[in-house]
């Protein structure tokens, strides 16, 4: 990988002539991907002049091998089963929140990836695949997997009811209380309306979240019997970006007699990112819905999504909301700070437990040192609290690091 970087300012062919390994402002150039979307990418992701590129001998096809070493650890005031994020739907309340330091640390977001570009005529088509290893208890796991021609995209990417572009840079790869950022698979359809508007729409499948007790008692599957229509319409310019996103969305859930009930739900969102003067910048989120908990990272895995009724004896939908808002200052070039302020709630229903999950809210600050070109460090404190229906609440706080060097 570091002989990669050394000769990637260079043009040099190989004896047999298989292959040769290009500099990334001639690919730039010279494999212009042929797309109408507008390009997504979240703070932390690996830049473009990172990475080898290799170019068959006959010029059609470029293939960039990229990858980052990313080291995470972190110090708790209050012991959080989440290891992955700061969720502040995980904090204790009550007599159960006891100040218990621990520390932590880990690997997991190292990641490695591929990308092609291959000339077909006079178009280019775009495929990437990009794996960490963040999954369930350690597990190799997708991040993007997809192919993309023209206006079509298919496989596993950014969401559209998602904004990376609206996301401050922070430690915690989850971003602020309240965020949506999520990964889905997709078929996708995206058109320029001119230089700087795009419109978008996809089929996509997400994993609806429904988890307690009468869920499994009761024997029932959730199944998904058609696709979540999301929709965006972004402006992006010199100002930043703005973002109008929809979604619509089916659950349904099959008992053992398999007979089907189908929640609907649906879900809108306004996000963006605004740059000020020297170095300034404000980003926002703002997500509301029916049945759509777990686009919410804070929501992620806790079930949110509809909740049992004991009175008629079957699920209803719960709604949520989510946002957030950070200011971002610039320093220089290689430092780089925000503070987040977000937030989450749950519209709970009245036959809820007293304990149940009511709102959340954290305060984080973030700032970043590019110690060398490809390598930085990032420093994360985040301070959180949760509050149950009986308003009963708990807080905790983190101080996080990331390491990482990306090739």
């Amino acid at each position: 990988m570091f002989i990669g970087n050394v000769v990637l300012a260079q043009l040099i062919e190989d004896s047999d002539t298989t292959k040769k390994i290009i500099s990334s402002s001639q690919v730039s150039e010279e494999f212009k991907a042929d797309t109408l979307a507008i390009e997504e990418s979240s703070p932390l992701d690996i830049s473009n002049d990172r990475g080898l590129y290799l170019l068959a001998p006959d010029g059609n096809m470029q293939l960039r091998i990229l990858g980052s070493i990313r080291l995470s650890a972190f110090y708790d005031m209050i012991e959080m089963p989440n290891k992955k994020n700061f969720s502040t739907y995980f904090i204790s309340t009550g007599d159960d929140n006891i100040r218990q330091p621990n520390y932590y640390n880990s690997l997991n977001e190292s990641r490695i990836g591929f990308e092609v570009k291959r000339k077909v005529g006079k178009r280019v088509i775009f495929g990437r695949l990009e794996m960490d290893f963040n999954g369930n208890n350690g597990q190799f796991r997708i991040r993007h997997a997809y192919g993309q021609i023209g206006s079509f995209l298919f496989g596993q990417t950014w969401s559209l009811f998602s904004n990376v572009s609206s996301m401050p840079a922070t430690v915690d790869g989850n971003g602020p209380t309240g965020s949506v950022i999520l990964r889905n698979p997709q078929i996708r359809y995206s058109t320029r309306i001119n230089s700087n508007y795009e419109f978008a729409a996809a089929f996509e499948y997400s994993i609806p979240d429904l988890t307690n007790q009468e869920y499994d008692t009761l024997g029932l599957e959730t199944i998904q019997l058609v696709p979540d229509l999301t929709a965006r319409i972004k402006k992006s310019g010199d100002f930043g970006n703005i973002q109008l996103s929809a979604i619509f969305n089916t659950i349904s859930l099959k008992d053992e007699l398999h007979s089907i009930t189908n929640l609907l739900g649906f879900g809108g969102a306004l996000s963006g990112q605004f740059k000020l003067p020297e170095g300034q910048k404000v980003s926002y989120q703002a997500t509301y819905g029916k049945s759509i908990s777990h686009f919410i990272t804070t929501f992620s895995g806790t079930g949110m999504d509809a909740v049992y009724n004991p009175n008629k004896g079957l699920y209803e939908s719960l709604y949520s909301f989510g946002g957030f808002v950070s200011y971002g200052f610039d320093y220089n070039d290689r430092i780089t700070s925000s503070v987040s302020l977000g937030y989450a709630n749950i519209f709970n229903r009245y036959y809820q437990a007293d304990d149940a999950y009511k709102n959340s809210a954290s305060l984080s600050f973030d700032a970043f040192w590019e110690i060398i070109r490809g390598a930085r460090v990032g420093f994360e404190y985040a301070y959180g609290k949760r509050w149950n229906k009986d308003n009963e609440s708990g807080n905790a706080s983190r101080f996080w690091v990331l390491f990482y060097y990306d090739f």
